[in-house]
């Protein structure tokens, strides 16, 4: 029996940039059969990768590196002789353990898109595109949360009209509209099934949603999912549209056609990577929106100038040339 690998992962990320770990984590496990992974996270990020087989322990961490919780954890962390470090901020802690590798960020660079950065850092040819592994009793669940309709087929159409903060959220009223014109009869997704997610703040924007498609064709799963089992019901969608937040970055890994609703985010490093993403974004660019509202904490909407033909034709464009 070969002798175990040890590999530790240290990303302090939210969960939309701990996502970027997803690709890099599946090519370690394969180029490294043996390979015992310890990942350290924040605990919002941990559950996604609940799932991968090979990590031998998650350890979440919300606090701060230098305190007697942090101090703890190194010390833990030193007793063992590890053959990888990934560490992707940097942190206190590589900087005083040992390792065969290192691939340590020098500096935090959060203009840097994070894919790129972490296969960077492991000298990868080319970016390694997120993707998330699920087991067998998830994805059996997921089917159990999206046998909601019963009778009713069609495609899938996935929207999560809530966003991190007021100035990033397209009113919600706009999506209604436009899953209304999307699933009409003369409608791109005509007679398709309408599923909403979103965490359990966007519940108000999600009951604007819901009037959108008859109560039989909608999957309400607002505040209802965890990220990764929201993941694996996202796989079976057809088209997904959203807001700058994690939903987006969970369907662009799930490789479902995305479309990605942008203002006051730099897209050209909040975005995901993906062979189906497509940002749609405000005619301001996001400069001159940070000259307006330079710490992106007013309480004011950034995303009024995006209108609903725009994204439309934008979809409908996208569906009629990849039939």
């Amino acid at each position: 029996m070969s002798r175990s690998f040890p590999i530790l992962i240290v990303a302090l990320e939210e969960p939309k940039r701990a996502l970027a770990l997803g690709g890099v984590l599946a090519r370690l496990l394969q180029e490294v059969p043996n390979a015992a992974v310890t990942l350290i996270t924040r605990s919002d990020s941990a559950a996604l990768f609940a799932d991968f087989s090979h990590i031998e322990v998650i350890i979440p961490f919300d606090g701060e590196v230098v305190s007697m919780a942090g101090l703890k954890l190194w010390w833990q962390l030193r007793q063992r002789e590890w053959g990888l470090l990934l560490d992707t901020r940097p942190t206190l802690w590589s900087r005083f353990l040992t390792a065969k590798t290192r691939a340590v960020a020098q500096d935090h660079h959060p203009e840097v898109h994070p894919v790129i950065k972490v296969s960077r850092l492991l000298k990868l040819e080319k970016p390694e595109l997120p993707w998330l592994h699920v087991a067998e009793a998830r994805a059996v669940g997921a089917e159990f949360f999206l046998d909601d309709t019963p009778g009713e087929e069609g495609p899938l159409l996935a929207i999560a009209p809530g966003a991190r903060w007021q100035g990033a959220q397209w009113p919600a009223e706009r999506f209604s509209v436009l899953a209304t014109r999307l699933m009409n009869e003369d409608g791109p997704l005509r007679g398709a099934r309408l599923l909403i997610l979103g965490h359990e703040s966007d519940r108000e924007a999600a009951t604007a949603l819901r009037m959108a498609a008859p109560k039989a064709r909608v999957i309400e799963l607002t505040g209802k999912l965890d990220p990764l089992t929201a993941y694996a019901c996202l796989r079976q969608a057809d088209v997904f549209i959203g807001n700058d937040d994690i939903w987006l970055h969970l369907a662009a890994a799930a490789n479902v056609l995305s479309f990605g609703l942008y203002g006051p985010s730099d897209d050209r490093v909040e975005a995901p990577l993906g062979n189906n993403v497509h940002i749609l974004r405000t005619p301001r660019h996001f400069e001159e929106i940070r000259a307006q509202d330079p710490n992106l904490d007013q309480a004011l909407c950034h995303m009024l100038d995006l209108s609903v033909n725009r994204v439309y034709e934008a979809v409908q464009t996208t569906l009629t040339a990849s039939r």
